[in-house]
C-alpha cells in the first residue's frame, strides 16, 4: 500500500511500525525527511491518512513508552 504523507510517498509493508499516543499517529520505521540538529524526522500522518490505514487490522506490538501509547503494525 502506497500512502502520502506531507511531500513523500511510503511504500507500507507489513513490517512498517506506527505509534498512536492518543494526540497523533507516526509512522516510525520509514522516514524520507531531512535530520535536522541530528534529530530524526518522524513523519506525522493526516487525518485522511488515518482514515486509509483504519480499513486495515492493527496488530498491537510491546513497547516500552508507557500504557497511553500503541504501537502497531497493519494487516495488509
Amino acid at each position: 500500500m502506497k500512502l502520502k504523507i506531507g511531500r513523500n510517498e511510503y511504500e507500507i509493508t507489513g513490517s512498517d511500525t506506527f505509534m498512536d499516543n492518543g494526540f497523533c499517529v507516526q509512522l516510525q520505521s520509514q522516514s524520507k525527511e531531512r535530520s535536522t540538529w541530528g534529530k530524526r524526522p518522524i513523519p506525522k500522518l493526516s487525518q485522511k491518512v488515518i482514515k486509509q490505514i483504519n480499513k486495515y487490522t492493527r496488530l498491537t506490538k510491546k513497547h516500552n513508552y508507557g500504557m497511553n501509547v500503541e504501537i502497531f503494525s497493519l494487516k495488509i
